[in-house]
Protein backbone atom coordinates (compact mmCIF):
# COMPACT_ATOMS: atom_id res chain seq x y z
CA UNK A 1 0.00 0.00 0.00
CA UNK A 2 0.92 3.33 -1.05
CA UNK A 3 2.53 6.23 1.41
CA UNK A 4 -0.64 8.16 2.59
CA UNK A 5 -0.23 11.87 1.33
CA UNK A 6 -2.68 12.76 4.17
CA UNK A 7 -3.34 12.35 7.82
CA UNK A 8 -6.20 10.37 8.64
CA UNK A 9 -6.75 8.33 11.08
CA UNK A 10 -8.64 5.65 11.46
CA UNK A 11 -5.87 4.72 9.12
CA UNK A 12 -7.90 3.75 5.63
CA UNK A 13 -7.69 -0.09 4.82
CA UNK A 14 -6.76 0.08 0.94
CA UNK A 15 -5.12 3.26 0.03
CA UNK A 16 -3.49 4.09 -3.47
CA UNK A 17 -2.15 7.21 -5.26
CA UNK A 18 -3.03 8.04 -8.71
CA UNK A 19 -1.96 10.54 -11.40
CA UNK A 20 -3.53 14.12 -11.81
CA UNK A 21 -5.50 16.67 -9.35
CA UNK A 22 -9.30 17.73 -8.69
CA UNK A 23 -9.99 21.26 -7.70
CA UNK A 24 -12.72 21.83 -4.48
CA UNK A 25 -14.39 25.19 -3.43
CA UNK A 26 -17.57 26.63 -2.32
CA UNK A 27 -18.99 26.34 -5.97
CA UNK A 28 -18.16 22.42 -6.49
CA UNK A 29 -21.80 20.79 -6.54
CA UNK A 30 -22.02 17.88 -3.62
CA UNK A 31 -24.83 15.25 -5.79
CA UNK A 32 -25.87 12.75 -3.83
CA UNK A 33 -29.18 10.14 -3.25
CA UNK A 34 -31.63 11.09 -0.54
CA UNK A 35 -30.92 8.00 1.79
CA UNK A 36 -26.93 9.53 1.49
CA UNK A 37 -28.23 13.34 2.61
CA UNK A 38 -26.41 12.74 5.64
CA UNK A 39 -23.08 12.34 4.01
CA UNK A 40 -24.26 14.97 1.70
CA UNK A 41 -25.08 17.86 4.35
CA UNK A 42 -21.85 16.98 6.34
CA UNK A 43 -19.64 18.23 3.68
CA UNK A 44 -21.46 21.33 2.47
CA UNK A 45 -21.73 22.58 5.82
CA UNK A 46 -17.68 21.94 5.53
CA UNK A 47 -17.46 23.93 2.28
CA UNK A 48 -20.60 26.25 2.95
CA UNK A 49 -21.33 25.54 -0.63
CA UNK A 50 -23.18 27.52 -3.05
CA UNK A 51 -23.03 25.72 -5.85
CA UNK A 52 -21.85 26.65 -9.00
CA UNK A 53 -22.56 25.04 -12.50
CA UNK A 54 -18.68 25.17 -13.88
CA UNK A 55 -17.11 24.70 -10.53
CA UNK A 56 -17.38 20.58 -10.83
CA UNK A 57 -18.74 18.34 -8.30
CA UNK A 58 -18.37 15.34 -5.48
CA UNK A 59 -20.75 12.74 -6.52
CA UNK A 60 -22.19 9.91 -3.99
CA UNK A 61 -23.44 6.79 -5.82
CA UNK A 62 -25.01 3.87 -4.23
CA UNK A 63 -23.72 0.69 -5.38
CA UNK A 64 -24.76 -2.96 -4.24
CA UNK A 65 -22.66 -5.47 -2.96
CA UNK A 66 -20.25 -3.76 -0.66
CA UNK A 67 -19.79 -4.58 3.23
CA UNK A 68 -21.74 -2.56 6.22
CA UNK A 69 -20.41 0.88 6.59
CA UNK A 70 -17.54 0.12 3.63
CA UNK A 71 -16.89 3.07 1.01
CA UNK A 72 -14.94 4.17 -1.92
CA UNK A 73 -13.30 7.25 -2.51
CA UNK A 74 -11.86 8.05 -5.69
CA UNK A 75 -9.94 11.04 -6.47
CA UNK A 76 -9.04 12.01 -10.37
CA UNK A 77 -9.22 14.64 -12.77
CA UNK A 78 -12.47 13.88 -13.72
CA UNK A 79 -13.68 14.43 -10.47
CA UNK A 80 -14.19 13.13 -6.99
CA UNK A 81 -16.74 9.97 -6.41
CA UNK A 82 -17.80 8.30 -3.19
CA UNK A 83 -19.89 4.72 -3.57
CA UNK A 84 -20.82 2.97 -0.73
CA UNK A 85 -24.13 0.46 0.17
CA UNK A 86 -25.25 2.12 2.80
CA UNK A 87 -25.52 5.53 4.80
CA UNK A 88 -23.16 4.92 7.43
CA UNK A 89 -21.10 3.51 4.41
CA UNK A 90 -21.53 7.07 2.43
CA UNK A 91 -21.13 9.34 5.40
CA UNK A 92 -17.91 7.57 6.40
CA UNK A 93 -16.78 8.45 2.67
CA UNK A 94 -17.60 12.16 3.33
CA UNK A 95 -15.79 12.45 6.72
CA UNK A 96 -12.73 10.60 4.57
CA UNK A 97 -13.25 13.65 2.05
CA UNK A 98 -13.37 16.53 4.92
CA UNK A 99 -10.40 15.50 6.70
CA UNK A 100 -8.36 14.88 3.16
CA UNK A 101 -9.80 18.95 1.74
CA UNK A 102 -8.88 20.45 5.25
CA UNK A 103 -5.32 19.38 4.53
CA UNK A 104 -5.34 19.88 0.97
CA UNK A 105 -3.41 22.09 -0.70
CA UNK A 106 -4.86 25.78 -1.04
CA UNK A 107 -5.00 28.38 -3.88
CA UNK A 108 -6.78 31.20 -4.26
CA UNK A 109 -9.27 29.47 -1.85
CA UNK A 110 -9.75 26.73 -3.50
CA UNK A 111 -8.67 23.27 -2.39
CA UNK A 112 -6.55 21.21 -4.95
CA UNK A 113 -6.81 17.13 -3.82
CA UNK A 114 -4.29 14.57 -5.33
CA UNK A 115 -5.70 11.91 -6.72
CA UNK A 116 -6.47 9.01 -4.72
CA UNK A 117 -8.10 5.41 -4.56
CA UNK A 118 -9.54 4.55 -1.01
CA UNK A 119 -11.81 0.77 -0.57
CA UNK A 120 -12.29 0.77 3.08
CA UNK A 121 -14.07 -1.06 5.86
CA UNK A 122 -14.25 -1.34 9.32
CA UNK A 123 -12.15 -4.31 11.59
CA UNK A 124 -15.41 -4.14 14.40
CA UNK A 125 -19.01 -3.13 13.63
CA UNK A 126 -19.30 -1.62 17.00
CA UNK A 127 -16.50 1.34 17.76
CA UNK A 128 -18.05 2.86 21.10
CA UNK A 129 -17.10 5.89 23.31
CA UNK A 130 -18.91 5.58 26.91
CA UNK A 131 -19.78 9.04 28.96
CA UNK A 132 -20.14 8.61 32.92
CA UNK A 133 -22.65 11.42 34.00
CA UNK A 134 -24.14 10.36 36.96
CA UNK A 135 -20.91 11.41 38.92
CA UNK A 136 -20.53 14.57 36.96
CA UNK A 137 -22.94 16.58 34.80
CA UNK A 138 -21.41 17.69 31.91
CA UNK A 139 -24.59 19.17 28.95
CA UNK A 140 -25.75 19.21 25.51
CA UNK A 141 -22.98 21.36 24.30
CA UNK A 142 -20.21 19.02 26.03
CA UNK A 143 -22.00 15.96 24.78
CA UNK A 144 -22.30 17.37 20.99
CA UNK A 145 -18.76 18.09 20.83
CA UNK A 146 -18.01 14.61 21.83
CA UNK A 147 -20.14 13.33 19.10
CA UNK A 148 -18.91 15.31 16.25
CA UNK A 149 -15.23 14.17 17.31
CA UNK A 150 -16.92 10.86 17.25
CA UNK A 151 -18.29 11.17 13.92
CA UNK A 152 -14.65 12.68 12.61
CA UNK A 153 -13.32 9.46 13.88
CA UNK A 154 -15.53 6.70 12.45
CA UNK A 155 -16.94 5.78 16.20
CA UNK A 156 -20.22 4.67 15.65
CA UNK A 157 -21.75 4.17 19.10
CA UNK A 158 -22.33 6.54 22.29
CA UNK A 159 -22.60 4.61 25.39
CA UNK A 160 -24.53 7.03 27.82
CA UNK A 161 -24.52 6.23 31.97
CA UNK A 162 -26.73 7.81 33.32
CA UNK A 163 -28.25 6.19 36.50
CA UNK A 164 -25.80 5.53 39.14
CA UNK A 165 -25.40 5.35 42.86
CA UNK A 166 -24.48 9.50 42.96
CA UNK A 167 -27.22 10.55 40.88
CA UNK A 168 -30.02 9.87 38.49
CA UNK A 169 -30.15 12.18 35.12
CA UNK A 170 -32.96 11.97 33.22
CA UNK A 171 -36.30 13.88 33.61
CA UNK A 172 -38.97 10.93 34.91
CA UNK A 173 -42.50 12.20 34.71
CA UNK A 174 -43.55 9.20 35.67
CA UNK A 175 -41.64 9.34 38.83
CA UNK A 176 -40.54 13.00 39.66
CA UNK A 177 -38.82 11.74 42.73
CA UNK A 178 -36.25 10.18 40.86
CA UNK A 179 -35.31 13.92 40.47
CA UNK A 180 -36.48 15.88 43.19
CA UNK A 181 -34.29 13.59 45.40
CA UNK A 182 -32.31 11.44 43.08
CA UNK A 183 -31.15 13.75 40.84
CA UNK A 184 -29.24 15.69 43.82
CA UNK A 185 -26.40 14.88 45.98
CA UNK A 186 -25.14 17.23 49.50
CA UNK A 187 -21.72 17.52 47.88
CA UNK A 188 -19.98 17.45 43.83
CA UNK A 189 -17.84 15.32 44.94
CA UNK A 190 -14.36 13.93 46.85
CA UNK A 191 -11.24 15.88 46.97
CA UNK A 192 -8.44 13.65 45.48
CA UNK A 193 -8.45 10.02 46.90
CA UNK A 194 -9.01 11.23 50.81
CA UNK A 195 -12.71 11.95 52.09
CA UNK A 196 -12.64 15.80 51.97
CA UNK A 197 -15.90 16.88 50.36
CA UNK A 198 -15.40 19.30 47.70
CA UNK A 199 -18.62 21.74 46.27
CA UNK A 200 -21.61 22.47 47.73
CA UNK A 201 -24.93 20.74 46.42
CA UNK A 202 -24.96 18.94 43.22
CA UNK A 203 -28.01 18.49 41.46
CA UNK A 204 -28.34 18.20 37.29
CA UNK A 205 -30.10 15.86 34.77
CA UNK A 206 -31.71 16.12 31.82
CA UNK A 207 -35.07 16.79 30.51
CA UNK A 208 -36.44 15.05 28.07
CA UNK A 209 -36.50 17.59 24.65
CA UNK A 210 -32.43 17.42 25.67
CA UNK A 211 -32.20 14.08 25.61
CA UNK A 212 -34.21 13.70 22.22
CA UNK A 213 -32.35 16.46 21.04
CA UNK A 214 -29.05 14.78 21.83
CA UNK A 215 -30.06 11.38 20.18
CA UNK A 216 -31.47 13.38 17.19
CA UNK A 217 -27.79 15.11 16.56
CA UNK A 218 -25.82 11.70 17.11
CA UNK A 219 -28.51 9.68 14.61
CA UNK A 220 -27.47 12.33 11.64
CA UNK A 221 -23.25 11.42 12.46
CA UNK A 222 -24.48 7.86 12.26
CA UNK A 223 -23.67 7.42 15.85
CA UNK A 224 -25.78 5.31 17.94
CA UNK A 225 -27.03 6.07 21.61
CA UNK A 226 -27.08 3.48 24.20
CA UNK A 227 -28.36 4.65 27.27
CA UNK A 228 -27.22 2.72 30.81
CA UNK A 229 -29.63 2.34 33.44
CA UNK A 230 -27.22 0.48 36.29
CA UNK A 231 -29.25 -2.30 37.89
CA UNK A 232 -29.80 -3.56 40.52
CA UNK A 233 -26.65 -2.54 42.01
CA UNK A 234 -25.32 1.36 41.80
CA UNK A 235 -28.52 2.37 42.38
CA UNK A 236 -28.45 4.76 45.50
CA UNK A 237 -30.09 7.51 43.87
CA UNK A 238 -33.20 5.47 42.65
CA UNK A 239 -33.35 3.93 46.09
CA UNK A 240 -32.72 7.79 47.70
CA UNK A 241 -36.23 8.39 45.78
CA UNK A 242 -38.20 5.21 46.79
CA UNK A 243 -36.53 3.23 49.34
CA UNK A 244 -39.32 1.13 49.35
CA UNK A 245 -37.92 -0.55 46.32
CA UNK A 246 -34.81 -1.74 48.61
CA UNK A 247 -34.32 -5.21 51.01
CA UNK A 248 -34.64 -3.00 53.95
CA UNK A 249 -36.87 0.22 53.20
CA UNK A 250 -34.74 2.48 55.87
CA UNK A 251 -34.31 6.28 54.55
CA UNK A 252 -30.36 6.59 52.68
CA UNK A 253 -29.73 9.48 49.89
CA UNK A 254 -27.36 9.53 46.59
CA UNK A 255 -23.59 9.04 47.43
CA UNK A 256 -21.09 11.76 47.65
CA UNK A 257 -18.23 9.14 48.36
CA UNK A 258 -17.27 6.28 45.33
CA UNK A 259 -16.79 3.06 45.33
CA UNK A 260 -18.97 -0.34 45.68
CA UNK A 261 -21.69 0.81 48.37
CA UNK A 262 -24.43 -2.65 49.79
CA UNK A 263 -27.63 -1.00 49.05
CA UNK A 264 -29.16 -2.48 46.29
CA UNK A 265 -32.40 -3.36 44.50
CA UNK A 266 -34.81 -6.13 46.31
CA UNK A 267 -34.69 -8.95 43.73
CA UNK A 268 -37.86 -10.53 45.74
CA UNK A 269 -40.13 -7.62 45.47
CA UNK A 270 -42.75 -7.64 42.83
CA UNK A 271 -43.00 -3.70 43.27
CA UNK A 272 -39.48 -3.49 41.86
CA UNK A 273 -40.54 -5.23 38.36
CA UNK A 274 -43.61 -2.62 38.03
CA UNK A 275 -41.58 0.46 38.59
CA UNK A 276 -38.96 -0.74 36.25
CA UNK A 277 -41.72 -2.25 33.49
CA UNK A 278 -42.93 1.53 34.02
CA UNK A 279 -40.20 3.67 33.52
CA UNK A 280 -37.98 1.49 31.03
CA UNK A 281 -41.41 2.26 29.08
CA UNK A 282 -40.85 5.88 29.48
CA UNK A 283 -37.31 5.58 28.87
CA UNK A 284 -37.56 3.47 25.76
CA UNK A 285 -39.61 6.15 24.00
CA UNK A 286 -36.31 8.56 24.01
CA UNK A 287 -33.88 6.60 22.70
CA UNK A 288 -34.57 5.40 19.15
CA UNK A 289 -31.75 2.79 19.35
CA UNK A 290 -32.09 -0.83 19.36
CA UNK A 291 -29.57 -1.57 22.61
CA UNK A 292 -30.07 -1.14 26.68
CA UNK A 293 -27.65 -1.50 28.75
CA UNK A 294 -28.56 -2.78 32.26
CA UNK A 295 -25.60 -2.81 33.95
CA UNK A 296 -25.42 -5.56 36.27
CA UNK A 297 -21.65 -4.79 38.02
CA UNK A 298 -20.27 -4.61 41.45
CA UNK A 299 -23.90 -6.00 43.11
CA UNK A 300 -21.67 -8.48 45.09
CA UNK A 301 -22.10 -6.21 48.82
CA UNK A 302 -25.90 -6.13 47.78
CA UNK A 303 -25.99 -9.94 47.70
CA UNK A 304 -25.23 -10.23 51.40
CA UNK A 305 -28.49 -7.96 51.98
CA UNK A 306 -30.31 -10.82 49.91
CA UNK A 307 -29.22 -13.62 51.64
CA UNK A 308 -30.80 -11.92 54.93
CA UNK A 309 -34.16 -10.88 53.00
CA UNK A 310 -36.87 -12.57 53.97
CA UNK A 311 -38.39 -11.34 49.77
CA UNK A 312 -35.40 -12.63 48.56
CA UNK A 313 -34.92 -15.36 50.37
CA UNK A 314 -38.49 -16.47 49.08
CA UNK A 315 -38.04 -16.01 45.29
CA UNK A 316 -34.77 -17.91 45.50
CA UNK A 317 -36.40 -21.21 46.89
CA UNK A 318 -39.08 -21.02 44.55
CA UNK A 319 -37.14 -20.99 41.86
CA UNK A 320 -34.36 -23.44 42.73
CA UNK A 321 -31.56 -20.53 42.83
CA UNK A 322 -28.68 -21.74 45.01
CA UNK A 323 -27.03 -18.19 45.55
CA UNK A 324 -27.74 -14.55 45.38
CA UNK A 325 -25.74 -14.67 41.90
CA UNK A 326 -28.32 -17.49 40.42
CA UNK A 327 -30.73 -14.37 41.83
CA UNK A 328 -29.44 -12.02 40.10
CA UNK A 329 -29.43 -14.31 37.02
CA UNK A 330 -33.10 -14.33 37.51
CA UNK A 331 -33.43 -10.32 38.05
CA UNK A 332 -31.32 -9.74 35.23
CA UNK A 333 -33.33 -12.07 32.73
CA UNK A 334 -36.71 -10.42 33.91
CA UNK A 335 -35.14 -6.81 33.01
CA UNK A 336 -34.17 -8.43 29.91
CA UNK A 337 -37.94 -9.62 29.06
CA UNK A 338 -39.09 -6.14 29.93
CA UNK A 339 -36.61 -4.49 27.63
CA UNK A 340 -37.20 -7.31 24.80
CA UNK A 341 -41.09 -5.71 24.56
CA UNK A 342 -39.23 -2.25 23.79
CA UNK A 343 -37.69 -4.11 20.96
CA UNK A 344 -33.78 -3.90 23.03
CA UNK A 345 -31.42 -6.07 22.89
CA UNK A 346 -29.54 -5.58 26.34
CA UNK A 347 -25.56 -5.24 27.36
CA UNK A 348 -24.12 -5.95 30.34
CA UNK A 349 -21.07 -6.39 32.33
CA UNK A 350 -19.26 -9.69 32.14
CA UNK A 351 -18.85 -9.92 36.05
CA UNK A 352 -22.66 -10.69 36.13
CA UNK A 353 -23.40 -12.56 33.34
CA UNK A 354 -23.08 -16.27 33.31
CA UNK A 355 -25.33 -19.63 31.37
CA UNK A 356 -28.25 -18.61 33.54
CA UNK A 357 -28.23 -15.25 31.32
CA UNK A 358 -30.30 -14.89 27.94
CA UNK A 359 -27.86 -15.86 24.64
CA UNK A 360 -29.38 -12.76 23.07
CA UNK A 361 -27.72 -10.14 26.28
CA UNK A 362 -24.37 -8.94 24.79
CA UNK A 363 -21.96 -9.24 27.17
CA UNK A 364 -19.50 -6.31 28.17
CA UNK A 365 -16.22 -6.98 28.86
CA UNK A 366 -14.11 -5.38 31.22
CA UNK A 367 -12.70 -7.14 34.41
CA UNK A 368 -10.46 -9.55 33.97
CA UNK A 369 -12.01 -12.04 36.94
CA UNK A 370 -12.59 -15.42 36.15
CA UNK A 371 -11.05 -15.48 32.59
CA UNK A 372 -11.77 -18.69 31.27
CA UNK A 373 -15.62 -18.71 32.35
CA UNK A 374 -15.86 -15.48 30.30
CA UNK A 375 -13.93 -16.26 27.34
CA UNK A 376 -16.44 -19.71 27.33
CA UNK A 377 -19.58 -17.01 27.17
CA UNK A 378 -18.32 -15.44 23.82
CA UNK A 379 -19.09 -18.79 22.18
CA UNK A 380 -22.76 -18.24 22.75
CA UNK A 381 -23.06 -14.84 22.98
CA UNK A 382 -21.96 -11.82 21.47
CA UNK A 383 -19.34 -9.21 23.20
CA UNK A 384 -17.94 -5.67 23.77
CA UNK A 385 -14.33 -5.72 24.61
CA UNK A 386 -13.38 -2.90 27.58
CA UNK A 387 -10.77 -4.24 29.25
CA UNK A 388 -9.70 -1.64 32.28
CA UNK A 389 -6.42 -1.87 31.84
CA UNK A 390 -6.88 -0.86 28.06
CA UNK A 391 -9.55 1.17 27.92
CA UNK A 392 -10.24 2.63 31.21
CA UNK A 393 -9.68 6.57 30.29
CA UNK A 394 -10.29 7.61 33.61
CA UNK A 395 -6.77 6.66 35.22
CA UNK A 396 -3.14 7.95 34.40
CA UNK A 397 -1.34 7.25 31.20
CA UNK A 398 1.16 5.81 33.44
CA UNK A 399 -1.17 3.23 33.58
CA UNK A 400 -2.50 3.17 30.30
CA UNK A 401 -1.02 4.94 27.78
CA UNK A 402 -1.35 5.90 24.42
CA UNK A 403 0.59 3.15 23.01
CA UNK A 404 -0.75 0.67 25.06
CA UNK A 405 -4.09 1.70 23.79
CA UNK A 406 -2.66 1.44 20.35
CA UNK A 407 -1.20 -1.90 20.85
CA UNK A 408 -4.42 -3.43 21.56
CA UNK A 409 -5.47 -6.72 20.10
CA UNK A 410 -8.42 -9.65 20.98
CA UNK A 411 -5.34 -11.92 21.85
CA UNK A 412 -3.99 -10.04 24.15
CA UNK A 413 -7.03 -10.34 26.69
CA UNK A 414 -7.57 -14.03 26.11
CA UNK A 415 -10.27 -13.98 23.19
CA UNK A 416 -8.70 -15.99 20.06
CA UNK A 417 -10.95 -18.97 19.92
CA UNK A 418 -13.03 -19.96 16.78
CA UNK A 419 -16.41 -19.18 16.96
CA UNK A 420 -15.97 -16.35 19.44
CA UNK A 421 -18.90 -13.59 18.79
CA UNK A 422 -16.76 -10.11 19.09
CA UNK A 423 -18.90 -7.04 17.98
CA UNK A 424 -16.59 -4.36 18.72
CA UNK A 425 -14.32 -2.36 21.81
CA UNK A 426 -15.48 0.66 24.12
CA UNK A 427 -13.44 2.77 25.81
CA UNK A 428 -15.07 4.21 28.71
CA UNK A 429 -15.03 7.58 31.07
CA UNK A 430 -15.95 7.34 34.68
CA UNK A 431 -16.50 10.82 35.89
CA UNK A 432 -15.71 10.36 39.93
CA UNK A 433 -12.66 12.56 39.11
CA UNK A 434 -12.97 13.54 35.94
CA UNK A 435 -14.83 16.73 36.90
CA UNK A 436 -14.79 19.28 34.23
CA UNK A 437 -14.91 19.60 30.02
CA UNK A 438 -11.11 20.11 30.02
CA UNK A 439 -10.52 17.09 32.55
CA UNK A 440 -12.83 14.95 30.46
CA UNK A 441 -10.80 16.44 27.11
CA UNK A 442 -7.40 15.23 29.09
CA UNK A 443 -8.61 11.76 29.66
CA UNK A 444 -10.04 11.43 26.04
CA UNK A 445 -7.48 12.59 24.18
CA UNK A 446 -5.12 11.81 22.30
CA UNK A 447 -5.98 7.93 23.66
CA UNK A 448 -9.66 8.56 21.37
CA UNK A 449 -7.66 8.38 18.40
CA UNK A 450 -5.82 5.05 19.11
CA UNK A 451 -8.97 3.67 20.08
CA UNK A 452 -10.46 4.52 16.25
CA UNK A 453 -7.69 3.20 14.45
CA UNK A 454 -7.66 0.11 16.63
CA UNK A 455 -12.11 -0.02 15.74
CA UNK A 456 -11.45 0.42 12.55
CA UNK A 457 -7.65 -0.62 10.86
CA UNK A 458 -7.08 -4.37 10.83
CA UNK A 459 -4.23 -5.40 12.70
CA UNK A 460 -1.98 -5.92 9.90
CA UNK A 461 -2.20 -2.64 8.42
CA UNK A 462 -1.86 -0.78 11.88
CA UNK A 463 1.80 0.54 12.69
CA UNK A 464 2.27 2.56 16.21
CA UNK A 465 5.14 4.90 14.33
CA UNK A 466 2.79 5.65 11.56
CA UNK A 467 -0.17 6.23 13.58
CA UNK A 468 1.96 8.75 15.42
CA UNK A 469 3.55 10.63 12.58
CA UNK A 470 -0.21 10.94 11.59
CA UNK A 471 -1.39 12.16 15.55
CA UNK A 472 0.67 15.16 14.82
CA UNK A 473 -1.85 16.74 12.32
CA UNK A 474 -4.83 16.07 14.70
CA UNK A 475 -3.04 17.55 17.42
CA UNK A 476 -2.84 20.84 15.68
CA UNK A 477 -6.52 20.82 14.83
CA UNK A 478 -7.34 19.90 18.42
CA UNK A 479 -5.17 22.89 19.53
CA UNK A 480 -7.04 24.58 16.83
CA UNK A 481 -10.66 24.21 17.65
CA UNK A 482 -9.77 24.95 21.64
CA UNK A 483 -9.96 20.93 22.80
CA UNK A 484 -7.50 20.01 25.51
CA UNK A 485 -5.30 17.00 24.80
CA UNK A 486 -2.96 15.18 27.03
CA UNK A 487 0.55 16.44 26.40
CA UNK A 488 1.74 13.61 28.43
CA UNK A 489 1.28 9.91 26.42
CA UNK A 490 3.34 7.80 28.74
CA UNK A 491 4.95 7.26 32.13
CA UNK A 492 6.33 4.25 34.48
CA UNK A 493 3.68 1.60 34.45
CA UNK A 494 1.64 1.74 37.72
CA UNK A 495 2.04 -1.43 39.99
CA UNK A 496 -1.43 -2.79 42.21
CA UNK A 497 -0.37 -0.78 44.84
CA UNK A 498 -0.36 2.59 43.20
CA UNK A 499 -3.43 4.49 43.18
CA UNK A 500 -4.07 4.21 39.01
CA UNK A 501 -6.71 7.38 38.16
CA UNK A 502 -5.59 10.34 37.35
CA UNK A 503 -7.71 12.85 39.88
CA UNK A 504 -8.48 15.31 36.62
CA UNK A 505 -7.56 19.06 36.81
CA UNK A 506 -5.94 17.92 40.57
CA UNK A 507 -3.61 15.18 39.18
CA UNK A 508 -0.10 15.13 38.36
CA UNK A 509 -0.26 14.31 35.18
CA UNK A 510 -2.65 16.91 34.21
CA UNK A 511 -1.13 19.50 36.01
CA UNK A 512 2.46 18.56 34.50
CA UNK A 513 0.53 18.34 30.92
CA UNK A 514 -0.28 21.76 31.21
CA UNK A 515 3.37 22.97 31.84
CA UNK A 516 4.29 21.60 28.99
CA UNK A 517 1.21 23.20 26.99
CA UNK A 518 2.31 26.42 28.52
CA UNK A 519 5.54 25.93 26.63
CA UNK A 520 4.49 25.06 23.29
CA UNK A 521 4.04 27.27 19.76
CA UNK A 522 1.91 26.69 16.92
Amino acid sequence: MAMLKYNLIPKPNFYKTLDGTYTVSSGTKVLCAEEFLTAGNYLTAYLKTSPVSTEGAIKFKKVGGMEPESYKLKVSPKGIFVEASDARGAFYGAVTLKTILMQATKKEGKAVVNGLLIQDAPQYSYRGVQMDESRHFFGVKTVKQVLDMMAMLKLNTFHWHLSDDQGYRIESKVFPLLNSVGSTRKYAGLQGFGFKHRGGEYSHYYKQEEIREIVAYAKKLHITVIPEIDVPGHTLAMLAAYPELSCTGKKIEPACENGILEDILCAGNEEVYTFLEKLFQELCSLFDGPYFHIGGDEAIKGHKLWEKCPKCTSVMQAQGLKSPKELQGYFMTRVNAMLKKYGKTCIAWNDCINDNFDSSIICQYWFPNNLAAVRKQASHRDFILSPENYFYFDEKYARVSLKKVYKFNEVKVGFAGVGQHIRGIECEHWSEWIDTDSALQFAMFPRLFAVAEVGWTKLANRRYRDFYKRLAWYKTYLNKIGINYSRLEKGRAATRQVIPYHFGADGKEYKKSEELKAKESF
